[in-house]
């Protein structure tokens, strides 16, 4: 909304990993948005040993007896976020020798959790990984950072002394101003190399004479 009010459309955004999360992902894809958040440590790029069917929705064994995980069902895990169930048959996988190494416990059957939005955290892993991605989050860490440690640690904003969204935004606000007019009263401007030249002119019906011009090098 503060964008809005100046006619600024956001393009790109950047964020650290506390922002992670399939919904916030799959909200910058609705709005058009894109995203460099690094994913949550939960995430798990790929499964050694299993290889991810997007058209069939399942994972498929890649070793022992080549057993398919088809989807089961979405259940919720202790914190609440809903995960996608895939998981292999124990008539198949009882007498794969590798089912010590693979089931977990004494379950004689492969599963295996992925959250919902498996596909919006995959998309942000990959764009994570280009030279472009990389050069976003270097320029988060040299301007959103610095400017976070010094509120929080020189401008007693550990805490927001207000109540509700509304306030809070408005206190953000003036905080921001205050840095920003602080920091332009720091700001000095570099010496203008000023060097004078005398070039000669012909004035009509005058004698030769000089101008002199300035040149800011």
């Amino acid at each position: 909304e503060n964008l809005e009010q100046n006619d600024l459309k956001l393009e790109e955004i950047l964020a650290d990993t506390g922002y992670s999360g399939g919904e916030e992902f799959e909200y910058l894809e609705k709005e058009n948005i894109t995203g460099y958040i690094p994913n949550h440590g939960q995430y798990k790029p790929s499964r050694q040993g299993f290889i991810y069917n997007e058209e069939k929705d399942q994972y498929e064994c890649q070793r022992g007896l080549k057993a398919i995980l088809p989807f089961k069902g979405i259940s919720k895990d202790a914190l609440g976020y809903e995960k996608k169930s895939y998981r292999s048959s124990a008539k198949v996988c009882k007498h794969c020798p590798l089912l010590k190494q693979c089931a977990a416990g004494k379950t004689q059957y492969k599963k295996i959790d992925d959250s919902v939005y498996k596909k919006q955290y995959d998309i942000m892993h990959e764009r994570l990984q280009s030279k472009y991605a990389k050069r976003m989050k270097k320029l988060r860490s040299s301007t959103v950072e610095p400017v976070l440690g010094t509120l929080i640690n020189f401008t007693a904003m550990r805490r927001i002394w207000t109540r509700g969204i509304k306030n809070a935004n408005k206190f953000m606000i003036g905080a921001a101003i205050a840095y920003n007019l602080k920091k332009y009263m720091k700001f000095k401007m570099k010496k203008v190399n000023v060097q004078v030249a005398q070039l000669p002119i012909q004035q009509k019906g005058l004698n030769k004479s000089h101008q002199t011009y300035f040149f800011a090098l």
